[in-house]
C-alpha cells in the first residue's frame, strides 16, 4: 500500500520579500535598505496622490555616492503642491523668506527649507520650498502625514521639485517608505519607474 501525504506550504509577505528592483542593481550598491513594511516613514505627499522621483541614490550630479546627500531623493513637485510630514515630530528650522528661480538657480544661501526632528533622533529635510513655503513655525509638533509645506524652486534648483534627505546623527540614512510599493533598493528614478509612488494608506 502506498500513501500519499499532501503537504501545503504558505509564504506570506514576512517569509519572503519579493523585490523586482533588487535585481536593477541601482542606487547604492550593496547599502542595505531597511524593509518598506518596517519604515517609519511615508511618501512626502498625500494619499491617493502620485509622483516620479527625477534623482535618486547615489546618482550623477549633487546626490553622488559618497557625498552628503547620497540618499536624498528629488521629487517632481510643482510650486505649490502640498507636502505632508514623513514622520511626527517637531520643527527645528525653517526658511521661507526666498523667491523662487525663474530660471535655473546655482545659490544655495537662497534655498527655503523646513527641518522635522522625530523621535527616533533621525532629522527630515525638507528642501526647495516656494516662497513663504513653510506652514508650520518653529517648536510646532506636527502629525505623521500632516501637510506641513509647499513645494517650490528655491536656491540651487534646476526646476521645481523637492528636495527629501532623512538624516541620522552622522549625516543622510538610505531611507524606504511603508505606504507605497516595493522598494527594496529605495525609490528608483522615472528612467526605470516612469509612473512613479503612490502614496496609498497605512
Amino acid at each position: 500500500m502506498v500513501l500519499f501525504i499532501t503537504v501545503t506550504v504558505s509564504c506570506t509577505k514576512d517569509d519572503v520579500e519579493i523585490c523586482a528592483d533588487s535585481e536593477l542593481k541601482l542606487n547604492c550598491g550593496n547599502i542595505i535598505y531597511p524593509k518598506e513594511s518596517n519604515s517609519p516613514y511615508v511618501l512626502p505627499w498625500k494619499i491617493g496622490k502620485t509622483y516620479s522621483l527625477g534623482q535618486g541614490n547615489c546618482s550623477d550630479g549633487s546626490h553622488s555616492e559618497g557625498s552628503y546627500n547620497q540618499f536624498a531623493y528629488d521629487f517632481g513637485m510643482k510650486i505649490g503642491d502640498e507636502i505632508v510630514a514623513v514622520q511626527s515630530g517637531v520643527v527645528m528650522s525653517l526658511v521661507e523668506s526666498n523667491i523662487d528661480n525663474v530660471e535655473p538657480g546655482k545659490d544655495s544661501s537662497k534655498n527655503n527649507f523646513i527641518v522635522i526632528k522625530h523621535k527616533d533622533g533621525t532629522e527630515a529635510l525638507y528642501l526647495h520650498l516656494t516662497l513663504n513655503g513653510a506652514l508650520k513655525e518653529v517648536g510646532d509638533n506636527v502629525e505623521q502625514g500632516e501637510v506641513i509645506a509647499l513645494s517650490g524652486n528655491t536656491g540651487w534648483s534646476s526646476g521645481p521639485h523637492l528636495h527629501l534627505q532623512i538624516d541620522g546623527p552622522d549625516g543622510g540614512i538610505p531611507t524606504t517608505f511603508k505606504n507605497t510599493k516595493p522598494h527594496c533598493q529605495g525609490l528608483i528614478d522615472y528612467k526605470f519607474n516612469p509612473e512613479g509612488y503612490t502614496a496609498e494608506k497605512y
